[in-house]
């Protein structure tokens, strides 16, 4: 194996698309990983994977390989610190996860890919009184909520001691945190209202009003660039199927001086990933078995009379308004649930 030429094997990295193929490459011997560093310092964009926080270890579903892979790089909890339940952890589509220790309520950055650890001041107690958290990360700062108790942000650069709360918005009920191009997105779904902070200086820039939807609603929000998706369904819905689809889809520019919603029908050659902490959109070009104009989401279902779940991902084409389950390794499936949320991460080795 080692034999082949530098150059040549430089070539064959260099086409590699997929950090589990950079990584088996490396694997091989010395020869060949040093031929995959730059593969494996500049890969190419990864299509999200599925956090699935299962027991006794996490699970990560990678959707082309159609794999379940176990722990990944994740270090191992201190089982003394963990004696009672396991760690809750949530996943942020910058590669990263929360990991909150339900009993003393440390707090912790953990990188799934790189095996990187970021240690958090621990959370307020309120924290432990539910598994509705929503956080996520800019490269200064983490911001996190916790039901009705308003936002936290706790510095990353410089580290902070402790979680400082943001008290113009105290009263804020929030179901989702997304961070994008120096701003951080807070949803709030009861409302249906968008709020956007600043990343550095945590002033809110601009407040965004609620589409023309029915309230109440299940509601999903998307940061796209310079637009703000949301995506509805009636929660009467569940009354006829707990498994129906978004109904409703809106965009706005969320910069504009007067952001007015507007139907959403197609977002081109982009796929939406939504789960019920984050939203995001990737480009679909060079990814095989990834649909254009389509919705990606998960849904977690408890199996009566067992403390276990199934998930499943589904795929809405917003063009078409018609959906699909995706055949995959997870119908079928149980497994034991532990605490944490199902939720996209995409894959990375870069830590910044």
């Amino acid at each position: 194996m080692a034999a082949i030429a530098p150059d040549l094997l430089s070539i064959v990295s260099g086409g590699l698309t997929e950090l589990a193929d950079i990584a088996r490459f490396r694997s091989v011997c010395t020869t060949w990983r040093d031929a995959g560093e730059d593969a494996a310092a500049f890969p190419p964009q990864q299509p999200p994977w599925l956090l699935l926080p299962s027991s006794p270890s996490p699970l990560f579903f990678c959707p082309p390989e159609d794999r379940l892979y176990p722990n990944l790089r994740l270090p191992v909890p201190n089982p003394q610190a963990n004696r009672r339940r396991g760690r809750r952890l949530y996943a942020s589509p910058h590669g990263w996860t929360l990991a909150i220790d339900p009993t003393g309520l440390a707090a912790s950055l953990l990188h799934p890919f790189t095996g990187a650890f970021r240690p958090l001041p621990p959370l307020p107690a309120y924290f432990a009184e539910t598994d509705d958290l929503a956080w996520d990360l800019s490269p200064f700062a983490v911001m996190a909520s916790c039901g009705e108790r308003g936002v936290l942000v706790c510095s990353l650069d410089p580290p902070a001691d402790s979680w400082v709360p943001i008290p113009a918005m105290a009263d804020y009920s929030v179901s989702s945190i997304d961070y994008a191009a120096g701003d951080f997105f807070v949803f709030e779904e009861d409302a249906c209202r968008a709020t956007v902070v600043d990343a550095i200086t945590k002033d809110i820039t601009a407040v965004i009003p609620p589409p023309p939807v029915e309230l109440p609603t299940e509601a999903r929000m998307v940061v796209a660039g310079d637009e703000l998706f949301v995506l509805t369904k009636p929660k009467w819905m569940y009354v006829f199927d707990d498994d129906v689809d978004f109904s409703k889809a809106f965009c706005v520019n969320h910069r504009s001086p007067n952001p007015a919603w507007q139907s959403l029908t197609s977002i081109g050659d982009r796929a939406v990933f939504v789960d019920s902490i984050h939203g995001f959109t990737i480009g679909t070009a060079g990814f095989r078995n990834l649909e254009r104009n389509t919705v990606y989401s998960v849904t977690t279902k408890e199996m009566n009379r067992s403390s276990n779940v199934k998930y499943s991902i589904s795929a809405f084409n917003l063009e078409t308004r018609t959906a699909k389950k995706l055949a995959c390794r997870l119908d079928g499936l149980e497994m034991a649930q532990r605490g944490g949320k199902a939720s996209w991460i995409i894959p990375s080795l870069k830590e910044a």
